[in-house]
């Protein structure tokens, strides 16, 4: 366990303040630890930074990285969805992630809950889940065209409420078509994905669904590469199941995984 630079504090959608978040990255001995904070949705204001707020934490965090420089290695990062509108000339990195799909002028949460999920395929998609998926691949592989991310964030989170396929088969073509489309467009930038364990957590009994092995599978072959981070909304889940998901890792195809530091990417042999 190397780093972990997607996280999240009160800032957002956190549980705890950046100075708790970071002295648990340094109690489980993490070398590099990034702040990753939701920027501004303009849809959704609930639970990401507003520009105000978002100077606060700039500051904060390069009060913090100065505070335990002699410590750990600290990253200024953001979390920006497609469809934010934050100044970003600031950030040490960014992630680009997708958590909403824009459908005739309507916002519509890919993973906000299960209750909301149902209600934006019933109402927008006519109960048809596979359009659903569909759209949210065909937006996510625009990401490049939207903003100028450092890795990509939870490449597969329209699978969070499908355990068990409740919704939808991951084997499915009108499921695996538009997911390899999108991730051959992505993988062409050679931005390493993101391996997210926040899905291992949400459901400890069982790895990542089906799907992540496929992409994870088809990236490794296509010589692409991947970044470990937890997503981690409060202290404790730093660093998560990352032995888990280096064994996952190494079962598709990966020798190593890339680790960000101040210095920029490392490649990290897989144990």
């Amino acid at each position: 366990m190397i780093c972990d630079v997607h996280t999240h504090t009160i800032y957002c959608d956190g549980e705890n303040t950046p100075e708790e978040m970071l002295i648990a990255a340094i109690n489980k001995g993490l070398k590099s630890y990034g702040f990753s904070s939701h920027a501004h949705l303009p849809y959704d204001e609930s639970w990401n930074m507003s520009h105000s707020s978002q100077k606060k934490y700039i500051q904060e965090i390069l009060d913090l990285k100065d505070k335990y420089k002699d410590k750990i290695d600290v990253l200024l990062g953001i979390e920006y969805d497609l469809y934010s509108d934050s100044d970003l000339s600031q950030f040490d990195y960014v992630i680009g992630s997708c958590h909403c799909i824009i459908k005739d002028d309507k916002y519509l949460s890919v993973d906000c809950s299960e209750k909301v999920y149902l209600e934006c395929v019933n109402e927008a998609f006519g109960g048809d889940h596979y359009a659903f998926v569909k759209e949210y691949f065909n937006t996510m592989s625009t990401a490049d065209q939207k903003v100028d991310s450092t890795f990509y964030g939870h490449f597969d989170i329209i699978n969070k409420f499908n355990k068990n396929f409740k919704f939808f088969d991951e084997n499915d073509v009108r499921y695996t078509e538009p997911m390899y489309s999108a991730l051959e467009k992505l993988a062409k930038s050679k931005k390493p994905f993101e391996l997210n364990t926040s899905a291992i957590y949400r459901h400890s009994d069982t790895e990542p669904t089906c799907s992540a092995v496929k992409w994870l599978t088809a990236l490794s072959e296509m010589g692409g590469q991947i970044i470990i981070n937890s997503d981690a909304h409060s202290s404790e889940r730093i660093g998560y199941n990352f032995d888990r998901a280096s064994k996952l890792a190494k079962k598709c195809g990966f020798k190593s995984v890339m680790a960000l530091t101040s210095s920029g990417f490392s490649e990290i042999l897989v144990p």
